[in-house]
């Protein structure tokens, strides 16, 4: 892989707008392990040094997703630690399967955030979603022969909402699909809300699709309670920097340019924990402290 090619990539997971920050985060992951193979180096020493400067470009590509950076500086961590004696084709094989096993791990664990939130939630629900989410759509393909039946948004500007549709659609699986403005008439219906989350703060606030937080507020107002389903990979740690609401271009929102008229198109925003009535991931459910 040679530095134009890696820039490509590094542009396509800037400019994705389809994937999710698990999916995203394995991506990168795979990039290093293509690129650990081929990359040219004289030395063990040089190589290493080559290839966590690209796992720090990776990291940085999508600061609203806290998996991309998390799973990468775990790798960066390492391939810090490792020597073998430095030798090339060691280092080689070690980028390689650590990489694989990290992706291994991540899926592992969307596998596992799913069961424990099928568990959960149980048969026979009407469940509401916005975005896209990998542990929700398994949580769905896991309840899809218990009754389920599903709300779900397009979420805009890009509606990835249909991808989940398609999928539902496919399994047989009752489905409402409405715009973002019609949350507040159709959340009532539901038994409960179940989202995803591309970074989850250290105090339980969530970061996910602009959208998210008005959703959780009507499904408050409605007493429809709200869960978020995430794997730990996507938890920030305590006094780190806040996350950046990443803004996407304005022509996905297809205006005309009117005179005086600024188009914005921010992708994320935050729930806070207080909207939140329990979050799962991999090692179980942790319900709010007022539900206890």
């Amino acid at each position: 892989m040679n530095l134009s090619q890696f820039n490509r990539e590094i542009a396509e997971i800037r400019g994705d707008r389809v994937h999710g920050a698990s999916e995203l985060a394995r991506r990168c992951l795979t990039i290093l392990a293509e690129a650990a193979k081929i990359l040219p180096a004289t030395d063990g020493v040089e190589f290493r040094q080559y290839l966590l400067a690209l796992a720090a470009e990776l990291a940085m590509t999508r600061p609203s997703m806290a998996p991309v950076g998390h799973l990468l500086r775990r790798w960066r961590a390492e391939m810090s630690v490792a020597d073998g004696d430095l030798d090339l084709d060691w280092l080689r094989r070690f980028a390689v399967e650590r990489a694989t096993a990290l992706v291994a791990l991540s899926r592992q664990a969307v596998s596992d955030c799913a069961v424990h939130a099928a568990h959960w939630l149980g048969p026979g629900r009407t469940l509401m979603t916005h975005s896209l989410s990998s542990t929700v759509l398994e949580t769905c393909r896991l309840l899809k022969d218990q009754g389920l039946q599903m709300i779900v948004t397009e979420s805009r500007p890009l509606i990835e909402g249909r991808r989940v549709v398609e999928r539902l659609s496919t399994w047989n699986v009752p489905t409402t699909y409405i715009t973002d403005a019609q949350m507040g008439v159709f959340v009532g219906q539901a038994d409960g809300v179940l989202v995803g989350a591309d970074s989850l703060l250290s105090d339980g606030s969530v970061v996910n699709k602009a959208g998210t937080v008005l959703l959780a507020l009507a499904a408050r107002e409605y007493g429809v309670p709200f869960y978020v389903c995430c794997e730990s990979f996507k938890q920030r740690a305590a006094g780190e920097a806040p996350p950046v609401l990443e803004e996407m271009a304005s022509s996905e929102l297809e205006v005309p340019a009117w005179p005086g008229v600024s188009v914005r198109n921010i992708y994320f925003d935050i729930t806070p924990a207080r909207l939140i009535n329990a979050w799962i991931s991999e090692t179980g459910v942790r319900r709010a402290v007022a539900l206890s």
